[in-house]
């Protein structure tokens, strides 16, 4: 038996002041040394010899000291071959070695960190530090991007809509290129996109903005009693005609739209979705009748294909609006209705659409700078305690509220 299979020990009890023991020198000096002369020698002189070293400190401490000062004695008669290269990658290894320890060290740390209560789960029954869930608002620190006289907008699912409406009752500068009184007192967009479910309908608006993409002429009558373009989703019509003549007045008004927002606020809804079979297209959401159905079919997007709607959507609206900032959210809505119903329920279809959108949101925002999150999904899930309308779908107007609270101390500065 070799040292490194006897047991190993990690923490050893308050009353053991005793050496480490060779087994555990053996296992540090494997994790910072590649194999080679540098890690023989090491191990033979720390593990295999007499000296005796009390703690991880004690042992880094000696390796620097080793590296740095009597390495070229020690070594003189040693077959070293290209010894000075190696000893520069094998020093450099152990200052990086020390880098993570002393940074995983701290990884627990409420007092090293920028909110303490980050660290770990409220617990109300706590003895010492009782906290609740309820009172939790779960951001680490302030990214301050905007005040009121910012322009903003939003787009995404029926949540983007709750957005639009508290930003323009609480006076922010919700951007407004285009609008209707049928739609109401209020504009859910700031173009009359629609609801946009899916990740590719994101890359549709903005392809079509900037005439990247001619969207297909279709229409289809609502059963509320009213006509829509099935990629704007809940835009009311009275006549295919109308529909017909404000396509193009849309466009001007979505890349208008678009070029004026400093800052965007994007909610990711659904990873089902309708494609049109004809150009891969995507409907905002799904077919409404036989004949619909016949010209899509339906899609599951993985992580892989959601990011990549995602990454297009931000390329195209960089080139033509540089300065742009992007706040993303995963849309706390759940499902309506799954198409995976011979396999999964709505309740299992949606856990797995809301985690894979979260797993994007985090994936899409280290990729890319000035793309923020926000985390208004974990707020309904988790940190409120009553969220839900009577229909256990949509979000109460006080729930809302405290989620705009929580988006009003992440991002907003106060005016001068």
């Amino acid at each position: 038996m070799t040292e490194t299979d006897a047991t190993t020990v990690l923490q050893a009890a308050e009353i053991d002041a005793g050496p480490l023991n060779p087994a555990y020198i053996r296992h540090v000096t494997d994790a910072i040394f590649t194999p080679g002369p540098v890690s023989d020698f090491v191990k033979s002189a720390f593990a295999d010899g007499d000296r005796q070293i009390y703690s991880l400190d004690e042992l880094l401490g000696a390796l620097r000291g080793f590296f740095a000062q009597n390495l070229a004695d020690n070594m003189r008669c040693a077959d070293m071959g290209a010894l000075d290269s190696e000893i520069l990658v094998q020093a450099r290894r152990l200052d990086e070695f020390e880098r993570h320890v002393n940074i995983d060290v701290y990884r627990y740390r409420p007092d090293t960190k920028p909110n303490p209560d980050a660290v770990f789960w409220p617990k109300p029954t706590h003895a010492e530090i009782p906290r609740s869930l309820f009172d939790t608002l779960p951001f680490v620190n302030p990214v301050p991007l905007l005040d009121k006289q910012t322009p903003i907008g939003s787009a995404g699912s029926c949540f983007a809509s709750e957005i639009a409406y508290y930003l323009q009752n609480q006076g922010f500068n919700y951007v407004v290129t285009e609008q209707h009184p049928r739609d109401g007192e209020i504009p859910e967009s700031p173009a009359r996109w629609g609801i946009l479910f899916n990740t590719p309908s994101f890359t549709q608006l903005a392809e079509k903005a900037f005439g990247l993409r001619k969207m297909p002429h279709l229409a289809e009558y609502h059963q509320a009693g009213f006509w829509q373009d099935p990629f704007r989703e809940n835009i009311p019509f009275a006549s295919v005609e109308e529909l017909d003549a404000d396509r193009k007045p849309h466009i001007d008004a979505c890349r208008a739209a678009l070029e004026k927002c400093r800052v965007l606020i994007v909610t990711l809804g659904l990873n089902e979705c309708w494609e049109f079979l004809a150009d891969g297209t995507f409907a905002s959401r799904n077919p409404k009748s036989k004949e619909h159905i016949a010209l899509f079919r339906h899609r599951t997007l993985t992580v892989a294909e959601n990011l990549s709607y995602l990454q297009r959507f931000l390329d195209v609206l960089r080139i033509h609006n540089p300065e742009l900032t992007l706040i993303v959210s995963v849309s706390p809505v759940p499902f309506m209705a799954t198409g995976l119903a011979d396999e999964k329920h709505v309740v299992v279809a949606n856990a797995h659409s809301k985690a894979v959108l979260r797993v994007v949101a985090d994936e899409f925002i280290a990729a890319n700078e000035n793309v923020h999150y926000f985390p208004s999904y974990e707020m309904v899930m988790h940190c409120l305690e009553n969220p839900w309308e009577a229909d256990q779908r949509h979000i109460r107007r006080n729930a809302v509220n405290r989620i705009m609270s929580l988006f009003e101390q992440m991002f907003v500065v106060e005016s001068a």
